[in-house]
């Protein structure tokens, strides 16, 4: 099995290398989308200390919110190489966490609700009350495309009809409202993403696509001396319009 940090290895080294050829022509491309994602359920651990006191645990199974999603991706499809392009992509989602009990294990003494703004008392297992907290997430990605051209013709070169795939590294900027707010930074986190969807041109210029990408993130926070960490791997369905020149 390919490892993330193998994959996002290869993955940076194939863009550098595309970005890095000058092309004599290119088929540029700029698109815009919006959809919905679905993060699935993950614990979060808890590390440091509170008050002096050391803080170890996790709390399972916690469920995130379903999440709309919106972004943007620019770059350009080779025209000696018709099925490889490459592309910057950027977009926005928030799997936020509800209010929900979910089953705590290891050591969370946190007497004075300094986490949570609840009192947690676990010393083995016991359960653990979260409030609402709110994740934005703000992703970054060099990713690089491959298509197929159908229907191709003298009005579509290109193809009118284009099944697509997508594979890069991505820098996550996660930021969280409900967890010490008054000292919580946003921090940065290095993930991958990669899809596959299908595009059709309306026109040479205009189109539009739909798409299903798979993100997966690792954030790693700290509020005072606890750092908070948990897994967003995320499922996101796409449409959006793509305009080509």
């Amino acid at each position: 099995m390919i490892s993330t940090q193998s994959l996002g290895v290869v993955t940076v080294a194939l863009t550098w290398l595309l970005v890095s050829v000058q092309p004599a022509a290119a088929e540029w491309f700029a698109d815009l989308y919006g959809g919905g994602s679905v993060t699935e359920s993950s614990r979060v651990s808890l590390d440091g200390t509170i008050d002096g006191a050391p803080v170890a645990g996790l709390i399972s199974n916690v469920r995130f919110e379903k999440s709309f999603t919106v972004g943007g991706r620019g770059g350009y499809w080779f025209e000696s190489l018709v099925f490889i392009g490459v592309g910057l992509d950027a977009w926005y989602f928030r799997p936020d966490i509800n209010p929900q009990t979910r089953k705590g294990k290891g050591t969370i003494i946190d007497s004075r609700g300094m986490l949570f703004g609840v009192p947690i008392n676990v010393n083995g297992a016991g359960p653990v009350r979260l409030p609402e907290i709110d994740f934005h997430v703000t992703a970054v990605a060099p990713e690089l495309l491959l298509r197929w051209p159908l229907r191709v013709s003298p009005d579509f070169p290109h193809g009118q009809l284009q099944p697509y795939v997508t594979v890069g590294p991505a820098l996550y900027i996660v930021d969280l409202d409900g967890f010490h707010p008054s000292t919580f930074n946003p921090r940065t986190s290095i993930g991958v993403t990669g899809g596959g969807g299908l595009a059709w041109q309306f026109t040479k210029h205009v189109g539009v696509f739909t798409e299903y990408r798979y993100t997966n993130a690792r954030p790693s926070l700290q509020s005072g001396d606890v750092v908070f960490k948990t897994h967003l791997s995320t499922h996101h369905l796409l449409g959006g319009i793509s305009f080509r020149y």
